[in-house]
């Protein structure tokens, strides 16, 4: 699911560099790839956005509920009994339209360290007992950079 999350924040990226963001169009994207991993409601919506965006941005009720009503008569989504939305055929068809040809991968060695340096910042920023857990991992990440960085010199 991490990766899945990983695909939807770089999709934002684009739909704010390319514009689209403004208004029900982006947000409508956004929800669509979010309910593909598994139905959410409104409310585990809000709350993947808040995770994604690692707490920089939660869209309100008052934009949530009614892009998910609209896309409800757009036959984009279903409400099932359990008050969770789920994508239709053609709320897959049209993430998969907006998809082509998308590719915001980093590819070059810059760009790879660049998401690096954006990821350690937030870690940077994080209180220690939401990193306590993770020790381990970070001290294997330290060993590789270390690594990596004698290998430069």
């Amino acid at each position: 699911m991490n990766d899945h999350y990983q695909e939807i924040r770089q999709l934002m990226r684009r739909i704010h560099r390319d514009g689209r963001g403004r208004g029900y169009g982006g947000l409508k994207i956004l929800v669509l790839h979010i309910l593909s991993d598994e139905p959410k409601n409104g409310a585990e919506l809000m709350d993947a956005f808040d995770m994604m965006t690692h707490g920089h941005w939660r869209p309100s009720p008052g934009s949530i509920y009614p892009l998910l009503s609209k896309a409800v008569e757009e036959n984009l989504i279903i409400k099932r009994e359990d008050r969770r939305y789920e994508l239709t055929p053609a709320g897959y068809e049209e993430i998969n339209m907006f998809k082509t040809g998308v590719s915001d991968k980093p590819g070059t060695v810059e760009g790879i360290l660049t998401d690096i340096d954006n990821n350690l910042s937030y870690l940077e920023d994080l209180c220690g007992d939401k990193l306590i857990p993770h020790k381990e991992m970070l001290e294997k990440i330290g060993l590789k950079i270390n690594r990596i960085n004698e290998s430069v010199h």
